[in-house]
């Protein structure tokens, strides 16, 4: 397995409030994740960085994994005491309050692979030459999109399009999408400074890319989101089975 990460502050942020990771545990399982502060808002930095090492500091010595099912409920503990800690946090202290992160990534084991999401911030799965989104992004607008109330099209300029309805930190409990995802040659985790400014379309061309390796692969994406404006930070985590 081969992987590739990179975080950018982009051309517009005063703060680079994105966090990512990619680690192994002693078995051999491999966890990426990308949080995104939410909004350019409080503390963010703090929220995105604090989540990223709880799953530092506690996956290493996690596992091992004998069954899909363990490592679902390993990430639904685990997201759920993320949580409670950034929350915690911001309740204790003042220049914390309302700080929030969203979380996203994918677990790697044995037995397959599981999907995680909290907020934004994406997973994708490419195989054959195509890209599939693995995770649902958690905003208001998709929510709305979903029940129908509005269309497509006019979810595209909503002026609550960012608008977050689940993430890490802002209530008391959090319960993420887990989700047993399907083998794929390539995974991507990013935030929304990748995803909300270049398309699939242009992911799947340049992560589908032959004759480049993961490291260059992640240096033309976050290149081509600078180039459409660099508007917000841009995490990539890139992984080839």
């Amino acid at each position: 397995m081969e992987y590739a990460c990179i975080t950018d502050i982009g051309l517009v942020r005063e703060k680079n409030q994105d966090s990512y990771l990619a680690i192994s545990n002693v078995y051999g399982d491999f966890l990426m994740l990308v949080a995104d502060g939410i909004g350019g808002g409080k503390a963010g930095e703090v929220a995105s960085g604090e989540t990223i090492k709880y799953f530092d500091d506690n996956f290493k010595n996690s596992g091992p994994f004998d069954t899909l099912e363990d490592a679902i409920n390993y990430m639904l503990y685990h997201v759920s005491e993320a949580n409670r800690h950034i929350f915690d946090l911001s309740m204790r202290y003042n220049e914390y309050a309302g700080m929030g992160t969203t979380l996203t990534g994918l677990l790697i084991t044995a037995h397959g692979c599981v999907s995680v999401n909290c907020g934004d911030s994406r997973v994708y799965g490419f195989i054959d030459d195509n890209i599939y989104p693995l995770t649902f992004d958690h905003t208001l607008v998709n929510q709305m999109l979903e029940k129908g109330q509005i269309t497509y099209e006019e979810s595209l300029n909503h002026p609550k399009k960012h608008y977050l309805v689940k993430a890490i930190g802002i209530f008391p409990t959090c319960k993420p999408d887990v989700h047993k995802v399907k083998d794929m040659e390539y995974y991507l985790a990013c935030s929304d400074g990748l995803h909300a400014y270049v398309s699939d379309e242009e992911i799947r061309k340049i992560v589908c890319d032959k004759d480049k390796p993961v490291e260059s692969k992640c240096e033309d994406l976050k290149d081509l989101a600078l180039l459409k404006g660099g508007f917000d930070n841009i995490t990539i985590v890139l992984v080839k089975r």
